[in-house]
């Protein structure tokens, strides 16, 4: 199997890092970056978040899956992480780009398969008046304004309005997405299926080798496939799974930092640290402190 050589980025285009509200979501204007990059934004992935392009008004050219998509407003488009996309702006453009991290979203949803395949889903969508793809729009639209205002539970109705437009994204009619060439190769079906059985898991102790077995395919298959679909090797993925389920855990103040360690199927909470460490930067009692949980 040939090794893709393929961009990611940690945050938007050009950037290593992205500063996630509540560690969900990020909100940013659409055709910003374009501008600063002379209106081509080469083909890239990210493989940390679920971006839903918002586009209001104006005309671009969606590059996806080697082919160019002709895009006008109002429309909007979601892309799933690891899914290589980029645009053409032809006209000025007015819209937003909601991230959500990847994560954090598929511990809301985890249990519910269907909504699952929402953001693992590309969808192309062209808004109608009088459409349940006008009712999604418009859902997207006021999140957008409660991100931008300073209300009152601003950052648990930001939770909710996420998760209802993750869950509306699941109930739109197959006929009101536009027809798209999908080009899903075994590699990519192999690793959204371990990315499934990481999900089942509940536990960090389970062995790449046991995975593999799974899937029916030898761990050094395994291994191409994360490193041509994500730029990781299966041990980085399930790490940062576990990591993500322990700095959600740890936001529950009843739970010790023992009781986290031991729940994901870390057997010594000092190993448990220094992993938790180098993927965060901060110590588990580090991070509680940052985020207000008094220990």
């Amino acid at each position: 199997m040939a090794n893709i050589i393929r961009t990611f980025f940690n945050g938007l285009y050009g950037k290593n890092s992205i500063d996630f509200v509540k560690g969900l979501v990020y909100i940013y204007p659409f055709g910003v970056i374009g501008k600063e990059n002379n209106n081509n934004v080469k083909p890239h992935a990210h493989n940390n978040q679920f971006q839903i392009f918002v586009v209001i008004e104006g005309t671009t050219v969606l590059l996806y899956n080697k082919e160019k998509i002709p895009i006008t407003g109002p429309s909007f488009i979601t892309v799933p992480k690891n899914t290589e996309h980029g645009f053409e702006h032809q006209t000025e453009m007015k819209g937003w780009i909601i991230s959500l991290s990847d994560s954090v979203l598929e511990h809301m949803v985890k249990r519910e398969a269907e909504v699952i395949n929402a953001i693992e889903t590309f969808q192309l969508i062209e808004v109608e008046k009088g459409s349940y793809s006008e009712i999604v729009f418009q859902n997207m639209l006021e999140c957008i304004d409660e991100y931008h205002g300073e209300e009152r539970g601003k950052l648990l109705m930001l939770k909710y309005m996420v998760g209802k437009i993750v869950v509306q994204l699941s109930r739109i009619p197959e006929d009101a997405r536009l027809s798209l060439s999908r080009k899903d190769n075994l590699a990519v079906i192999y690793f959204r299926r371990f990315n499934q059985l990481i999900r089942e898991s509940d536990t960090y102790k389970k062995t790449i080798e046991e995975y593999a077995a799974e899937l029916n395919i030898t761990t050094g298959h395994l291994n191409r496939i994360c490193s041509m679909v994500a730029q990781q090797s299966p041990k980085e993925i399930i790490m940062e799974y576990f990591i993500s389920e322990a700095q959600l855990m740890l936001t529950d103040v009843e739970k010790s930092i023992n009781e986290v360690c031991y729940s994901i199927g870390f057997d010594d909470p000092s190993y448990f640290s220094r992993i938790f460490k180098k993927k965060t930067g901060l110590t588990p009692n580090e991070f509680r402190k940052k985020i207000g949980v008094k220990v």
